[in-house]
Parts: structure tokens; sequence; C-alpha cells
């Protein structure tokens, strides 16, 4: 994971007089659950203009993987704190973040306790909050919370241990293994890469450090 910034404005889409009724008739059912029935939730939030928002901010890629796509357009789009949480949140901009298929279907439909580490938050530090490793020639990819006392950090590890190496089962980690295909085929390119930088330097080769 890495640290993403989300931009303050939310794609229109997120407030169209639809949702705005479906919220507005949401917090009635909130303060009134005997007295009124939970309204339906309108479709909306997988729209093109937050498609478009993911692919500018968020890079195309998951926020969970970073595995890269040629568009947001093929990817899920995740509820930080899910539906089953707080349907209230179903279409807040600072909800909403891009996920793959595959880790989408990974991951729990509740918040652990304790929470996530969110990565468009100004108070939590993903990429040091967790400690990444590889083992040799770039297999086997390992999560670690910095510090076992922080929760968000522990749970955060875990589902990214999850989403990378599969449940445990021989299922499981087969379901995964594209994922760590593309992780260890980067990682043998840019050792590649670093070798014949050394080689161009040791060479005094401009052109080819350049």
């Amino acid at each position: 994971m890495i640290r993403l910034n989300r931009p303050a404005v939310a794609p229109a889409a997120l407030s169209a007089p639809a949702v705005q009724r479906y919220l507005a008739a949401y917090a009635n059912y909130q303060a009134n659950p005997t007295a009124t029935t939970a309204p339906d939730r309108p479709n909306g939030y997988r729209s093109s203009d937050l498609l478009t928002a993911f692919d500018e901010h968020f890079y195309a890629k998951c926020y969970l993987t970073e595995q890269k796509f040629a568009s947001s357009w093929e990817m899920d789009v995740d509820h930080f704190v899910p539906f089953a949480d707080d349907p209230s949140r179903v279409f807040d901009w600072n909800n909403l973040l891009p996920i793959a298929h595959k880790a989408n279907l990974l991951r729990d439909k509740r918040l652990p306790p304790g929470g996530l580490l969110d990565p468009c938050s100004a108070t939590e530090d993903v990429e040091n909050d967790i400690c990444y490793t590889l083992a040799a020639m770039g297999e086997k990819p390992g999560f670690k919370a910095k510090d076992p006392t922080n929760q968000k950090a522990v749970n955060t590890a875990a589902l990214l241990d999850k989403v990378h190496n599969g449940t445990g089962s021989a299922n499981g980690e087969a379901s995964t293994r594209e994922l760590r295909y593309l992780i260890e085929k980067r990682y043998k390119e840019l050792l590649l890469a670093w070798g014949e930088y050394n080689r161009a330097r040791a060479e005094d080769d401009a052109q080819e450090i350049a």
C-alpha cells in the first residue's frame, strides 16, 4: 500500500438528487427505526466520474495490492467502511477506493475489531506502519505491523497477507498466484536494470548511465 491523496471535491454523481433523497431517507430511518422502513439504495456510486477520479488520483491501481490496470473500469469499488457496518457511507467519497476484483472477494465485509489503516488518512502512515518484505528473487511477499500494539496496522498486515498469499489453503494460494507472479516479475526487471546501471557506471558510459 502507498499513501494516497484524495482531493476534497467529490465526483458529482455522488451528490446526485437520487443519492441526496436516499441519504435523507436513511437519516430519517436511523432516527426512527421502528416507525419507518429502510429506504431502497439507488445505483450510482460506480459512476464514470468516480472511476475517472480513481484513474487520476489513485493511478488506476488497487489500493491494497498496487496492481496496475489499464483503467479503473476494470476494478471494483470498495467501501473502506463496509456497507454492513455503516450504510450511510455508501456514497461517501471519503469511503470509496478502487480494488482488484480478487482482492475484493478476499476482503471481509465487516471491519475487523480495531479497524484498518486508511491510505488516505493524514494521521496514518501505511508506508511506515507496516514492514514489507520479499524473499529471495522477489518471491513470497510478507507484511508485518511495525508496532504490534497498533491494532489497525496488525489488521492491515493480515489483510495484505491474505490478498497476496491466499488464505493458507492450496486453493487460496493458487487463486492469488497471479499477483505474486507480477511482483516477482517486476522485482527481476528492477534487479536487471540495477545491474545494467552498475555496469554502465563501471565502464563510465555516460549515455548508458543516463
